[in-house]
C-alpha cells in the first residue's frame, strides 16, 4: 500500500480525512513517531555536533523525549514529573541579509526542532489536505518551480490572462497573531494536549508576530491564510490564483474582478489584523498589438518574469549565479579546493537556467568560467559520502526503534 504522508508509514494506517481530529497528542507521544522525526529533522544535518551527539546516544534521547512530551500538559492536570515538562528557553533575535532585505529571525535548540518535527508530522495530513491546490510555499513538493508550470499553462491557454494583479501583505510574519491562529486550529483540532505543545512551543510569540526561523511558523502562517484562497476562488470567482506564501498574485480578463478581489482581500486581512502594501496593482499583461508593438506589463512571481512568449528569472537571481560561477573560476586557478556549499548552491541556482528561457545569457556569463558537469561530479561524490554516513546512523536508529 501507497501512503501520502510520512505518519501513515510509521503509523502503518491510511491517513482518514476529517472535520475534526481527536487523540494526536498520543501519537506524539509514540516512540516510533518521535524517531521518524528525528530522522527528517537530521536531513542535511548530518555532521552537526548536536546531532552526532544524539545518535551516539540515541535510546536514551528518544525515551528523554517521550518523557518530556509525558509531562508536558495543560496547568491544572497531574503529571509525575513537572520538572521534565518542555519549557523552550527565550530566544534573542538575530539580524541576517537575504536578498538584500533585512530580516529578523530565532534559531530554536535542537530539542525544540525535534518537538516541532513531531508536531508537523503529523500536524501535515490536516493542513495539506484542506491546503488551496495553488498555494507554492513550504509545503513539500509544492515550490516555485511547480508554481512556475502552472501559471505557464495558463498563458499558453490563453484564457482568463487578459489582466493581472499583484499584491503582497505588509510585514506578514510580523504581523500574525498566534491567538488568532489557535483558534482556527480549535475547530480542526479537539485535542486540548496537543495544542497546549503547539502553545508551548509558541510561548514567547503569543502577542503578536511568529517567529522566522521556526518549522512551525511556516505551516501555521500557510493554514491561516486558507480561509482567504478558498474565499477568492469561491466567492470572487477569479479565473486564476497563486499564492507564494505571502505574495498573491491574480489573473482574470475583468479588471472590475481583479478590484473586488482586492477590496475583498483587504477586508479579510483586516479582520485578522493585517494588511495589504500600498504598492498593489492591477496591469494588462504583456501582448502585441495586431501592428506588432509590445505593450502590457510582466507578470512578477516567484522569483520568475512572465511574458506571453518567455519566462526569464529575476535579476538577483542572475546576480547569484554569476557570481558563484566566478568564484569557482578563482578556486581553479587558484588551485584551492570547491567548497560544498559553493558548489551545491550553485547547482541549485542552475536549475533557474534550466526552466526559463535564459540560456544565451548563460553562453556569456557562466559556461565560459565553469563546467556544469566536473561540478555535478564533485557533489555527487560528497553526496555519496553523506549516504555512508546516513546508513551509519539508521542503523543506531533502527536498533532503537
Amino acid at each position: 500500500m501507497s501512503y501520502a504522508y510520512d505518519i501513515e508509514k510509521v503509523l502503518e494506517v491510511p491517513w482518514v480525512k476529517k472535520k475534526s481530529y481527536r487523540y494526536l497528542y498520543q501519537i506524539a507521544c509514540q516512540k516510533k513517531v518521535i524517531i521518524r522525526a528525528f530522522e527528517r529533522m537530521r536531513r542535511k544535518k548530518t555532521t552537526r555536533k548536536e546531532i552526532v551527539e544524539i545518535e551516539n546516544d540515541f535510546d536514551n534521547w528518544v525515551e528523554k523525549i517521550q518523557k518530556m512530551l509525558i509531562n508536558t500538559k495543560p496547568k491544572g492536570w497531574h503529571v509525575e514529573n513537572p520538572e521534565l515538562a518542555f519549557k523552550p528557553k527565550i530566544h534573542k533575535p538575530i539580524r541576517i541579509k537575504e536578498a538584500g532585505k533585512f530580516r529578523i529571525i530565532y534559531v530554536p535548540g535542537v530539542v525544540e526542532q525535534w518537538i516541532h518535527h513531531i508536531i508537523i508530522l503529523i500536524l501535515e495530513p490536516i493542513l495539506r489536505g484542506s491546503a488551496y491546490a495553488h498555494t507554492y510555499a513550504s509545503f513539500p513538493k509544492r515550490g516555485s518551480h511547480k508554481g512556475k508550470k502552472a501559471i505557464s499553462r495558463w498563458i499558453h491557454r490563453g484564457k482568463g490572462i487578459r489582466n493581472y494583479a499583484e499584491c503582497d501583505i505588509r510585514h506578514f510574519y510580523d504581523h500574525v497573531r498566534y491567538p488568532i491562529v489557535r483558534k482556527k486550529l480549535e475547530k480542526r483540532i479537539h485535542d486540548n494536549f496537543f495544542l497546549h505543545l503547539i502553545d508551548v512551543s509558541m510561548r514567547q510569540f503569543l502577542v503578536r508576530g511568529i517567529p522566522l526561523g521556526f518549522f512551525l511558523s511556516q505551516w501555521l502562517a500557510n493554514f491561516l491564510l486558507q480561509e482567504m484562497d478558498y474565499m477568492v476562488k469561491n466567492v470572487y470567482g477569479i479565473a486564476h490564483y497563486t499564492r507564494y506564501m505571502d505574495n498573491l498574485t491574480f489573473m482574470d480578463d475583468n479588471k472590475k474582478k481583479l478590484h473586488g478581489v482586492i477590496k475583498g482581500v483587504k477586508s479579510w486581512l483586516g479582520k485578522h489584523r493585517l494588511t495589504l502594501k500600498d504598492d498593489w496593482q492591477v496591469s494588462r499583461f504583456d501582448f502585441v498589438k495586431k501592428n506588432g508593438k509590445r505593450t502590457g506589463r510582466r507578470i512578477s512571481a516567484m522569483g520568475f518574469y512572465f511574458y506571453r512568449d518567455r519566462v526569464i528569472m529575476r535579476k538577483h537571481i542572475m546576480v547569484h549565479l554569476a557570481a558563484a560561477a566566478r568564484k569557482i573560476r578563482k578556486k581553479k586557478e587558484k588551485h584551492q579546493a570547491f567548497p560544498k556549499k559553493l558548489c551545491c548552491s550553485f547547482i541549485s541556482l542552475m536549475g533557474w537556467v534550466s526552466c526559463t528561457d535564459t540560456y544565451t545569457w548563460y553562453l556569456v556569463n557562466v559556461k565560459p568560467f565553469v563546467m556544469v558537469r566536473s561540478i555535478k561530479k564533485i557533489i555527487s561524490k560528497l553526496a555519496k559520502e553523506d549516504n555512508r554516513n546516513d546508513k551509519l546512523a539508521g542503523r543506531i536508529i533502527c536498533a532503537a526503534s
